[in-house]
């Protein structure tokens, strides 16, 4: 990877929508250079996908919380089923293994208040393997992007 491929990651970071020609006109290089070299970061796996990145206040989401959760048991089945539970649920944007007094670190999104108690309780609290849930609700988004530092 050269000094160009970091600069094409960052545009392509910045934003994916553009043309190979406006993106190449930004680097100094043509557009089927960039293109090539789009190509081959797909290939070797750096470049994993696109995605729209969307505005969730605009769509209702309004509402972040950052919940800890500890298990009632530690296995490699409970880990895998409570990986499996935590991928189903769409509300749950980030979630981490993590090291301390809690097992998970779980970064939902939802619409409010009401639907953030809804969500701990049906969806968390009433999970057998699930022993204790800590909330903390987000008073203010400071920073929220998914760029890397390259």
């Amino acid at each position: 990877m050269d000094n160009f491929d970091r600069k094409l990651l960052q545009e392509l970071q910045r934003s994916s929508t553009d043309s190979n020609a406006a993106i190449g006109e930004r680097l100094g290089l043509s557009a089927s250079q960039v293109s090539r070299r789009r190509v081959r970061l797909e290939e070797e796996g750096i470049i994993e996908s696109y995605r729209a990145i969307l505005n969730a206040d605009a769509l209702g989401f309004s509402l972040d919380a950052v919940v800890r959760v500890k298990l009632r048991a530690h296995s490699e089945a409970t880990a895998k089923a409570f990986t499996d539970f935590v991928t189903a649920l769409p509300q749950i944007r980030i979630a981490c293994a993590i090291t301390g007094d809690a097992d998970y670190l779980l970064y939902v999104r939802v619409e409010s208040l009401e639907s953030l108690s809804h969500f701990i309780s049906q969806h968390l609290l009433s999970n057998d393997m699930i022993a204790e849930v800590r909330s903390d609700v987000v008073l203010q988004r400071i920073k929220d992007h998914t760029a890397l530092p390259i």
